[in-house]
C-alpha cells in the first residue's frame, strides 16, 4: 500500500507539473506571437522619434510626449495610466534657431549646436576669436583675461587628437566579453561589457556628480557674463563631424545661465584651433534665438498598470522602466526612445495576449533622468520613504523586482545582477526558452548610471538589461545624429518579447524575488 501511494503522489505531482509546464508554454506562445508577429514596437519609437522629436526636462516638447504615451496606453486598454509631478523648478528651454559661422580669414560653416539652458545672442553677433585652453583655476583665468574678453568668442578646450577611424564605430559584444562577464564571481570588477560597473553610492556620489562636477562651470560663466563675452565654442572627440552638445546642467530657476554656447564638431573645432596656433585671428558670426521658461507641469514622469488577478498577489508589483526624456540636439531615439518603445511595447504585448497576471504589472517612463534621476528619485521617495532616512515605507515590500533598459538600442544580451546571487537561477529559468536568441546571458556584476540604481538602493532587486553596444557611444549618445536610422527593428523586437515574457514569469511566481542581504 505504501509503495502504491507514492507511485500515485508521484503520478499526481508529475501531471500537476505537465500542466504548470503547458500553462507557461502557451503563455510564452502568446506573448511571442504578439511579440515577433504582431509587432508595433518600430510604429511606438516612429512616433517618438520622429513625430514627437527631442524630449528635454522642462519642456513643452516632453509634455506633449507624455501626452501621446499616456494616452496611447489608454488607447490598449490599460488599468491605470497617471502622471506624478518630480520637479517644480526645473526650466524649459527650447531652440528656435541658430547659426555660427567663420567668417574670416576665409568663410566656413561650422557645424555646431548650442548647449541646453544658455541665453539667447539678442541678434546677430560678430567677434574675434580667442582660446582658453583650460578654465580649471579661475583666478588664473581673471588674471590672465580679465578686461580683455568685451565682444570676444572664446574657444575653450584641447583640440582631440587626431582619428582616422580605422576602428569599427558600431559593434556587438564577442562571446569572450560576455562570457568573461558572466565568469565574474564579485560585483565591481573591470568590467568587459563597459566602463560602468561599480559600486555607486548614491546619495554621496550623485552629489558630487551633479552639484559639484557638473555645475563646476558656474563660476566662469559668470565672469564670462561681467566681462561682456559673446559667446562659448567647445568640443568633444566625436567623429566624424559629429556634435555633442552634452554638459550643461543649469535646468534649475536658480541656476547661473551662460553666455550662448555651442558644441562644435572636432573638425570645426581643430581648424580654428589651428589658425589661431599660426596667430591669424578668426572672426566668428553668430545668432541664437532660445527660449527659456518655467512649466512645472511639464514635469511629469508617465505611469501604467496592468492590474494582478490574484486576490492575494495582485497588491505586489513587478515594475519596468526607461527613462523618457532626452537630449535636445536630435530625436533622442537610441537614449532613450528606443527604451521607452520597448517598455511601452511590453505593456502592450502582455494586454493583447489576454493573459491575466497574478501581480500587477507597473511601468514607468521617467523625466529628468539625464540631469540626475530626478524622475526616479522623486517617485522613490514619495512611495519608498525620503533617501537618508532608515525609516522605509510598507510599499518597499510589494515591489518584486524593477527592470530597466537604457544603453542604446541594441538587442538585449542578459542581465546585470547587481550582485544578487540568488535570483540568477530564477532568471536562467526564465529566460531558457529564448535561449536561441543569445539573451540569457547573466553577470553578477554592478553596472551605473541609470534609474535602476534607485531602486537598488532602496534594496529592491533592481536590474538593467546587458545590450549591445551597436554606435551608441560612438555616434548616437547625446549627440546630433540620436535618431531613427540608428535602431534596428529585429533587436527591438527582440526586447520587448523577450522581456514581456521576462516580465509575466515573475509575476506569476508563487513569491517575490529574493532580496540581496
Amino acid at each position: 500500500m505504501k509503495i502504491h501511494s507514492k507511485i500515485l503522489i508521484t503520478a499526481f505531482l508529475l501531471v500537476g507539473f505537465t500542466a504548470l509546464s503547458q500553462t507557461k508554454s502557451i503563455a510564452l506562445a502568446k506573448i511571442n506571437t504578439e511579440g515577433f508577429q504582431k509587432s508595433q514596437v518600430m510604429s511606438l519609437i516612429g512616433d517618438l522619434s520622429d513625430v514627437y522629436g527631442p524630449r528635454l526636462t522642462g519642456t513643452n516638447k516632453y509634455y506633449t510626449a507624455a501626452e501621446w504615451a499616456k494616452k496611447t496606453m489608454e488607447n490598449w486598454g490599460a488599468d491605470k495610466v497617471y502622471f506624478e509631478n518630480y520637479c517644480n523648478d526645473c526650466m524649459g528651454w527650447e531652440v528656435k534657431s541658430f547659426n555660427v559661422e567663420m567668417t574670416a580669414p576665409a568663410y566656413m560653416k561650422i557645424q555646431a549646436y548650442p548647449y541646453a539652458w544658455t541665453e539667447s545672442s539678442n541678434g546677430v553677433q560678430i567677434g574675434d576669436l580667442i582660446w582658453i585652453e583650460s578654465h580649471t583655476d579661475l583666478e588664473n583665468v581673471k588674471s590672465q583675461w580679465s578686461g580683455k574678453l568685451k565682444g570676444k568668442t572664446i574657444l575653450i578646450g584641447s583640440a582631440p587628437e587626431q582619428n582616422m577611424l580605422f576602428d569599427a564605430l558600431s559593434t556587438r559584444f564577442t562571446e569572450d566579453q560576455i562570457e568573461e562577464a558572466e565568469k565574474s564571481i564579485v560585483p565591481a570588477p573591470s568590467n568587459p561589457l563597459g566602463p560602468t560597473a561599480g559600486d555607486l553610492n548614491l546619495i554621496e556620489d550623485l552629489e558630487v556628480i551633479f552639484n559639484s562636477f557638473m555645475r563646476k562651470d558656474d563660476a566662469f560663466f559668470a565672469f564670462l557674463k561681467a566681462e561682456g563675452a559673446l559667446s562659448i565654442l567647445r568640443t568633444t572627440p566625436f567623429y566624424p563631424g559629429i556634435v555633442h552638445p552634452s554638459g550643461t546642467y543649469n535646468y534649475k530657476e536658480g541656476h547661473v545661465k551662460s553666455v550662448p554656447y555651442f558644441a562644435i564638431s572636432p573638425e570645426s573645432f581643430g581648424k580654428l584651433k589651428r589658425l589661431i596656433d599660426r596667430e591669424i585671428n578668426p572672426k566668428i558670426k553668430f545668432h541664437l534665438d532660445s527660449e527659456l521658461y518655467l512649466k512645472p507641469e511639464n514635469n511629469v514622469n508617465i505611469i501604467a498598470e496592468i492590474s494582478g488577478s490574484d486576490p492575494k498577489l495582485k497588491d505586489e508589483v513587478v515594475m519596468i522602466g526607461a527613462h523618457f526624456d532626452s537630449w535636445h540636439p536630435a530625436s533622442g531615439a537610441t537614449d532613450n526612445g528606443a527604451g521607452s518603445a520597448v517598455m511601452m511595447e511590453v505593456m502592450r504585448i502582455i494586454k493583447a495576449t489576454g493573459l491575466k497576471p497574478k501581480r500587477t504589472i507597473r511601468m514607468a517612463l521617467w523625466g529628468g533622468e539625464e540631469q540626475g534621476y530626478l524622475g526616479s528619485m522623486a517617485y522613490a521617495e514619495k512611495h519608498y520613504g525620503k533617501v537618508k532616512d532608515k525609516n522605509r515605507k510598507k510599499e518597499v515590500e510589494k515591489i518584486s523586482a524593477y527592470i530597466n533598459m537604457d544603453n542604446g538600442a541594441g538587442q538585449m544580451r542578459g542581465i546585470y545582477l547587481q550582485g544578487n546571487e540568488a535570483v540568477k537561477p530564477i532568471f536562467e529559468e526564465m529566460l531558457a526558452p529564448y535561449e536561441y536568441l543569445d539573451v540569457n546571458n547573466l553577470t553578477i556584476q554592478n553596472t551605473n548610471f541609470t534609474d535602476h540604481d534607485v531602486f537598488d538602493y532602496y534594496k529592491i532587486p533592481g536590474f538593467q538589461i546587458i545590450q549591445d553596444k551597436l554606435n551608441y557611444s560612438t555616434v548616437t549618445h547625446h549627440t546630433n545624429l540620436d535618431a531613427l536610422e540608428y535602431v534596428p527593428e529585429r533587436d527591438m523586437m527582440i526586447n520587448a518579447t523577450v522581456i514581456a515574457a521576462l516580465v509575466y514569469q515573475i509575476a506569476e511566481l508563487n513569491s517575490r524575488l529574493p532580496r540581496e542581504d
